[in-house]
């Protein structure tokens, strides 16, 4: 948050979420020195606090938070530059939502019934179709084309994406996007049965604009290892990690 604040020039509000006392009160005591950083605990909203620990309590901070135009960001992101670029592009402005895609290296390959992890297992990747396929019955004009395979009638023979999206780094007008973060919070909320399908919280953002019908627009390219960080680019320039 320094980085932001002294070498970026980034003076945007900031909430900083946690459950419990997850932030010792020598770090909060720092934070607090910056200017307009609020905190919030999730068991202030909540009856059942316990339920969100994971990762939906992302989608917890971004459906509870104060901001309009919020950016989600994990606790180990760090930025190359002001985040706030993102509100001037073109695809932000046209859309209200704001991607990231994850590294091309996650592909189903090789499918059998024999397989023996998610990236080669037939089984899950039936599971996944099925699932998938519950939310959004039909091929839709929204649909990512890398996941269109999931509405062919047989399994892919050649490597495709098992990964779509990184969700470190969300920009999400939520006034604009409020029947897409109704769908996007239902699917977290419901953990223990979504995250069997995909990992934790990262496809749901998509999958819940795709439900209500509502545009969103993926950086490119992909993420890409750099340094030994999760890495991703905007306009040619390093934007943000990852540890």
């Amino acid at each position: 948050m320094e980085t932001l604040r002294n070498e970026h020039g980034c003076n945007l509000p900031i909430e900083i979420w946690e459950i419990g006392q997850e932030i010792s009160s020598p770090v909060k005591e720092k934070m607090a020195k910056l200017s307009d950083v609020t905190f919030k605990n999730v068991q202030d909203y909540s009856a059942n606090p316990n339920h969100w620990k994971g990762f939906q309590v992302k989608v917890f901070a971004l459906y509870h938070c104060a901001f309009d135009e919020p950016i989600l960001c994990d606790a180990d992101v760090s930025f190359y530059k002001s985040p706030d670029i993102i509100y001037e592009d073109p695809n932000y402005i046209r859309t209200g939502a704001y991607f990231f895609k994850d590294l091309d290296s996650w592909t189903f390959r090789d499918l059998s019934l024999r397989g023996t992890s998610k990236f080669t297992s037939l089984v899950f990747y039936g599971k996944r179709k099925q699932f998938i396929q519950s939310l959004i019955p039909k091929k839709h004009n929204l649909f990512p084309k890398e996941w269109l395979y999931l509405y062919e009638s047989n399994p892919p023979t050649a490597p495709v994406k098992e990964a779509l999206q990184e969700s470190g780094v969300v920009y999400m007008d939520k006034k604009r996007h409020a029947e897409s973060l109704r769908h996007i919070f239902a699917m977290n909320e419901n953990h223990p049965q979504t995250y069997q399908y995909v990992w934790g919280d990262k496809e749901t953002f998509w999958l819940g604009c795709v439900m209500a019908n509502q545009p969103f627009y993926f950086n490119e390219p992909s993420g890409f290892m750099h340094n030994e960080c999760l890495t991703h680019s905007y306009k040619n320039e390093l934007f943000w990690k990852q540890k």
